[in-house]
Order: structure tokens, then sequence, then C-alpha cells
């Protein structure tokens, strides 16, 4: 296995197929194209490098590879991409239109606290969901990173997954998720809401399976 400072630029260059520039243009086509070919952009003293799948289209990561004058890898540091970023951006700032109405000395906050609390949770799951697919899929694409660098890099401890931070977690998510899908059954279905169902079928589906997966990994 190599050491850190082995590994030079040119190894690290081998990880892109596809070059491209790391703009909101070019991860927005990202997104629609479905290209999973791996991407990066080369400048003179980094290498940003990010791939999606058909798992994760959306939340994947991008990865800054930093190099000293010699062109040795000295840090790997990770960001959201920014479809990801501006997707997360447009779900809470739609949810605070629904919350807060537009006259807000009229409206009856007392009366209608169900509906602000129901939003509020909606778009607090939708975050810890998006939070969840970056956190899994980081570690993944680093796993494969490393393998194909034959890299040598230490060992930190795995965050666990029942946690006490993530049992806290579960236990806010997975409540609400049941309540969900009895808000589907008995309210939004009867009603004849079937597209506003299936788009929330499709939501706690999509968590609980994300969230399983992270669970089982190992």
């Amino acid at each position: 296995m190599k050491e850190t400072l082995e590994i030079t630029k040119k190894d690290v260059e081998k990880l892109i197929e596809l070059r491209k520039k790391d703009t909101i243009l070019n991860h927005l086509w990202n997104v629609f194209s479905r290209d999973l070919r791996p991407a990066g952009e080369i400048n003179r003293n980094e290498i940003k490098v990010w791939n999606q799948n058909l798992w994760n289209a959306t939340f994947y990561p991008i990865f800054k590879f930093e190099f000293d004058t010699n062109n040795h890898l000295v840090n790997i540091t990770d960001k959201l991409n920014p479809i990801g970023k501006i997707l997360i951006g447009i779900f809470v700032i739609g949810f605070l239109y629904f919350v807060f109405p537009k006259n807000p000395t009229e409206f009856n906050y007392i009366g209608n606290w169900p509906l602000i609390a129901f939003i509020t949770a909606f778009a607090l799951v939708f975050v810890l969901v998006a939070r969840m697919i970056y956190r899994f899929e980081k570690r993944n694409q680093l796993d494969e990173i490393f393998e194909l660098l034959d890299m040598e890099i230490e060992e930190k401890k795995a965050e666990k997954e029942w946690s006490t931070k993530n049992i806290l977690i579960r236990l806010f998510t997975y409540p609400f998720c049941l309540f969900l899908i009895g808000l589907n059954l008995f309210l939004i279905i009867p009603n004849g809401g079937y597209i506003v169902a299936i788009g929330i079928f499709g939501f706690v589906g999509f968590y609980l399976i994300s969230d399983m997966r992270m669970i089982f990994k190992k």
C-alpha cells in the first residue's frame, strides 16, 4: 500500500474519465444526462473528482485532492455538489413559504400549529435524508478511491449506526414516517389526493430503504 505522500498528481488524474469544470451548469447536465463516468477538473495544485450513480444522482460528493509543490498528495476534502445544495435550499424555502403566510399579522399561528409542525418536521426529515445519502455515498466512494490509488490510510473509527445520535434521529424520523403513511391511508387517498400520496410514499420508501442500506452495509 502507498502512503499519502507517495500518491502523485498523475495517479489521481487516472481517476477521471471525463474532464469537466466544477460549475453549476455542468453538474446540472450531469444530473439529467446520467453520465456515470467519473468526471473531474484538473488545476495546478488541486484536482476535483466527482461521480454519480443510478441510486444517487443528486446528493453526490465532490472530492478535492490537494498537492504540494512536488505534485504529491497532501490532503483530501469533500463537499456536496452545487445541485444538491440548491435542491435542499429550494425545499427549505418552499416549506418556509407554506409555513409563513403573506399576511403574518393576520395569520392564526396557534390555530394552525399542526400544519406548521407538520411542514417543519417534513423539511427537517428531508434535510436529514439528504445528509444521510451524502454521508453514505461519500464513504462508499472514498473506499473505492483508496482502493484504486492503493493508498495506506490511518484507520478512523467508523461512526456506529446505532450510536446515541443516530438512535435519536431514528426515534424522530421513523415515527414521522409512520405518521405520513397513516396520513396517506386515512386522509389523503380517501380524499382523492393520489399524486400527493405517491410522492409521500416515494419519499418515505426512499428514506427507509436508504437507512436500511446504511445499517446493513457492514
